[in-house]
Order: C-alpha cells, then sequence, then structure tokens
C-alpha cells in the first residue's frame, strides 16, 4: 500500500512525460494512422506473439483485401487463411473472421472491455488494448513490453501473484493517466513503445527513458535482473513425414489441404503417403526442422519423379479435387504454412 500511495504521489509527472515522450518519438505505423475499432482489432490480432516489422506488411495487403468488417465477413474462410498465409498462428485468421461474422450479426462493434472479450480471439490484452487505443477508455494492458517496464519501474519479482500485481499496477496508471490529461490510447501505447524500443530485454537505453528517475530497478542497478527469468520452456519433440510427387516435366507437384481438426488446417502441403509401387523414382530426400510454440519439428520429405503415365493419372483424378491440386513448383501464392515453404525452398535446390 505504501508504494502505491507514493507513486499515485509522484506518478502524474511520470505518466505525462511519458505521453509526451511517445508523441514526440511514436513509431509511423499503417494501425495508428487511422485507429479506427476495424484497424486496431486487426492489427492486434496480427501482432499477437508476432513482431511489428513482420505485420506491418501483412496489415497493410490485408487491408486492402478486406477493407471493411463487412468485406472480412463475406469472404470465405479459405480466402482470409489464404491472405494469412506466411504470417502464422493460423487459428487467429480463422478466430478474426468468425468474430467479423458475429460483429456483423450484432450490427456493430463491441463497446467496451467485457463486450470485446466476447469476439473469438481476444483476450485480457486484446480487449483492453481495443478499449483504450480506439474507444479512449482507460482499461489496462498487459504484453511482454508492458510487463517488463511495469516490473523494472516497481521492481516487481515473480511470484504467485507477479501477473496480478502487473494487471493492477497497469489499471491503476492508466486510470491515473486519464484523470491527469493523458489519454489512455496515447499512454498505453507509451508503454508499449518504451518497451519496444527503449526498454529492451538486454541493455536497456536508460538514458533516453522519459521515466527513468522513477525507475526503482535503475535506481538500485539492477534494470537487466527485472522481470526475473521464467523457468526454462519444456520443448515437445515431434516428427513428420512428406512426400513430393514431382511431374519432373512441368516442374509441377501435387499437394493436399490440411482437413479441418488437424494441424494448419486449411493450408496447402505435401502429401503424407507416397506414390504406389511402380508409379515412381525416388529421387532423394531433405530433412527440416521448424519451432512452432513449445514443437520442435523434425520433417523428412522424401521426393518422388512421377512415371508419365503415373502423372496423367494423377492429374486426371485431382485436376478438379477441392482437397489437392497441382501446383508450379515456383508457385509463392500457395496457401501454405512456414515449414511448407521452407520445404519447398529445400526441395527446389535438390532437384534443381
Amino acid at each position: 500500500m505504501a508504494r502505491q500511495v507514493q507513486v499515485t504521489k509522484n506518478g502524474t509527472s511520470a505518466v505525462l512525460a511519458l505521453a509526451q515522450w511517445f508523441e514526440r518519438q511514436k513509431r509511423v505505423l499503417p494501425w495508428r494512422s487511422e485507429p479506427t475499432l476495424y484497424r486496431v482489432w486487426v492489427s492486434e490480432i496480427m501482432l499477437q506473439q508476432t513482431q511489428v516489422v513482420t505485420v506491418r506488411p501483412f496489415f497493410e495487403r490485408f487491408m486492402e483485401r478486406f477493407p471493411t468488417v463487412e468485406a472480412l465477413a463475406g469472404a470465405g474462410e479459405d480466402a482470409v487463411v489464404e491472405a494469412w498465409a506466411g504470417l502464422g498462428y493460423y487459428s487467429r485468421a480463422r478466430n478474426l473472421h468468425r468474430g467479423a461474422r458475429a460483429i456483423v450479426e450484432a450490427g456493430g462493434f463491441p463497446q467496451t472491455r467485457e463486450a470485446w472479450l466476447e469476439v473469438p480471439g481476444v483476450g485480457p490484452y486484446t480487449a483492453g488494448a481495443i478499449a483504450s487505443i480506439a474507444l479512449g477508455k482507460p482499461e489496462p494492458i498487459l504484453d511482454g513490453n508492458v510487463e517488463r517496464v511495469l516490473s523494472r519501474v516497481l521492481m516487481l519479482g515473480r511470484g504467485p501473484r507477479f501477473k496480478l500485481r502487473l494487471w493492477r499496477w497497469a489499471g491503476l496508471l492508466v486510470r491515473l493517466a486519464h484523470r491527469s490529461g493523458a489519454s489512455p490510447s496515447v499512454f498505453n501505447q507509451a508503454l508499449m513503445e518504451l518497451g519496444a524500443l527503449v526498454c529492451s530485454p538486454k541493455s536497456p537505453d536508460c538514458a533516453s527513458c522519459p521515466v527513468a528517475t522513477h525507475c526503482m530497478a535503475r535506481q538500485n542497478g539492477v534494470q537487466e535482473q527485472y522481470p526475473p527469468k521464467k523457468p526454462p520452456k519444456q520443448w515437445i519433440a515431434l516428427e513428420e513425414q512428406r512426400h513430393v510427387w514431382l511431374d519432373t516435366a512441368t516442374r509441377r507437384w501435387l499437394i493436399e489441404k490440411q482437413p479441418q481438426g488437424r494441424w494448419r488446417a486449411g493450408l496447402w502441403d505435401f502429401l503424407e503417403e507416397a506414390p504406389g509401387a511402380g508409379m515412381a523414382r525416388r529421387l532423394g530426400e531433405v530433412v527440416t526442422r521448424h519451432v512452432v510454440t513449445r514443437h520442435k519439428i523434425t520433417r523428412t520429405t522424401q521426393i518422388w519423379a512421377l512415371s508419365r503415365s503415373a502423372c496423367a493419372d494423377a492429374l486426371g483424378a485431382h485436376a478438379q479435387s477441392e482437397s489437392r491440386r497441382w501446383v508450379d513448383s515456383n508457385d509463392l501464392g500457395v496457401a501454405g504454412s512456414s515449414a511448407y515453404k521452407r520445404t519447398s525452398q529445400a526441395v527446389l535446390e535438390l532437384v534443381r
């Protein structure tokens, strides 16, 4: 309680200094230029577990293809997943699509943090970000950048109630900023920007920090010790097997769409089964490695050169199939996972 009283007493100058710093130093980002509910929502979903530099071009292309929530709701799921291809974590695209349809059916966007929590794919952080940035409500946010800033400024260590304490402080500070004349949109974005640009995990630039004089970790010379490190991630090892059915004459190969209920559902990939006996000649194999959340995946892909008759039979069987199709091996527009694209490059290097 004593710390809260002290921070509240001295915090007005700190939150205003942070807001003013943000107005001077903020990055120019496409979702900031026009912070509508739709654009902020899409950007926050894309930014989940993904860096700004990666999201930016995807966001701009996505907005060109689906400029309004009505356009997104009216599209098919395959089109949405295709537009998302390469960004990863494809459940986000499907949740965004479901959310758009729910919003259109409801007749408009949610107007409160609590209502946004009912939208598929929206959790406490995303709901707070949308409510504060697009609606100007004094709602807290807590992502990795904000966690690091608050942990250092308040010198909060990990413990059973670590996240709960951070959420409470985030709420206290955004309300203080609001009462002091700084908009919740500016203050919350300033917290995130400070963590992204100045208060970095290693070697924070304290000399450039607008709240350095209020930072308890800096005062004690222990900035890099906060927040304390998390326990090591427990990895899950997985092995995958794929087969490339290759028409060497046309440089096309056969791919299949992953069914619902499977990992990478809705995305295209190489086949799981090998060609039948006598259909093809084995050219070799490539081994690629991929990391997805807590999984370390080793993928072994065998490459098969189909015979002329096998190519004709396979082409006829799958010419009009919705689940399988022939594509040019250099086609970069396929809505495939990062694993498919990395495997494609390795295969092309082998058969070139």
